[in-house]
């Protein structure tokens, strides 16, 4: 099960069709439910695991897909994103729903050990039934019309290309502001954001602050397929978050091979080393001065670049995501 409507949880859709597509090449078969164009469900839930009888469910995502889970007689899992372990769980409303999810899953899948403690500690009764599976990514392939060409942008400019869907706990507001900093600083700095208005009152604002900042552009999601190229054309890919579980956007960056500058928090630090495979930040001065440090030295860039991907490739391969998914299926 994949959080609806998709074209607004990119991350989500990204994760579970690399699920789906993993379990098929083992050999399994698998059915993406609420994955359709328009975000939809073609039929009821109980209408599909009354016809498909799975021998196990597994929803990604407590909040928006867990739920439904409560009650269902056929074994299942959840899988817990950044929002569910960073936000939600601790919310007044969400909060007690989405830890009776996890107290109540055969299995809990998280990407990291940090994220297993976090939810023992505020699940006690999930101890012993947690399974970190590292999350994976695809190397997205790097064809098609770039960034720079479709937008007019000079090849020697510094392109920071932030993507990712536009809600306040993604904190694209924070980049704005030290755009306006580099620039004043004879900086050649452009930024540019992409994705979906996951939070129309936040888009809204943050596209007003966008129009009132040079050097600021604010796009659309971009079709899977123009990812990989937009990555590429980047000199840097940014990550503004306030938390994180396993950012789709850092992973697909790093596997291909693009310097990567992340807010220094739970989820990105299980990513990167900072100053070793990447940079990490505490504030928007912080971040300031690690975008300009690659500014000015480009060859630094592309060994950060170089050592992302080499540890990427080691550490998140699909076939590892798959096995351990399954693990957690037979446990279940």
């Amino acid at each position: 099960m994949t959080p609806s409507p998709t074209h607004l949880h990119l991350g989500g859709i990204a994760t579970v069709t690399r699920f789906r597509e993993g379990l098929q090449r083992r050999g399994h078969l698998c059915e993406l439910f609420g994955g359709t164009s328009e975000g939809g469900l073609k039929q009821s839930f109980e209408g599909t695991v009354g016809r498909f009888k799975p021998d196990i469910v597994h929803a990604h995502d407590a909040w928006r897909t867990g739920v439904q889970m409560l009650g269902l007689r056929t074994p299942w899992v959840v899988s817990l994103s950044g929002e569910d372990l960073h936000e939600d769980m601790c919310e007044g409303e969400r909060g007690p729903l989405v830890c009776e999810v996890v107290k109540r899953a055969n299995r809990v899948l998280v990407p990291s050990a940090e994220a297993a403690a976090l939810v023992e500690e505020r699940v006690p009764d999930a101890v012993a039934k947690i399974d970190v599976v590292p999350r994976s990514a695809l190397r997205l392939p790097t064809h098609g019309t770039d960034l720079r060409r479709s937008l007019g942008i000079p090849r020697q400019r510094f392109l920071v290309f932030l993507p990712g869907g536009l809600r306040p706990i993604k904190a694209q507001h924070r980049a704005i502001s030290v755009v306006g900093l580099l620039r004043a600083a004879g900086a050649d700095v452009e930024l540019i954001l992409a994705g979906p208005d996951q939070d129309p009152t936040y888009a809204r604002e943050l596209r007003e602050l966008c129009g009132q900042q040079p050097g600021v552009r604010v796009l659309p999601a971009l079709a899977h397929d123009r990812m990989g190229a937009a990555y590429t054309d980047a000199d840097v890919v940014l990550s503004t978050s306030l938390s994180e579980g396993a950012s789709p956007t850092i992973l697909e960056a790093g596997m291909l091979g693009r310097p990567v500058i992340a807010s220094d928090v739970p989820g990105n630090r299980e990513l990167i080393r900072h100053k070793e495979t990447g940079l990490l930040y505490d504030n928007e001065e912080d971040m300031a001065k690690q975008i300009m440090a690659l500014y000015r030295n480009r060859s630094a860039a592309g060994a950060l670049g170089v050592r992302i991907r080499e540890d990427f490739q080691r550490r998140f391969d699909v076939e590892q995501e798959i096995t351990g998914v399954l693990s957690a299926y037979a446990a279940a």
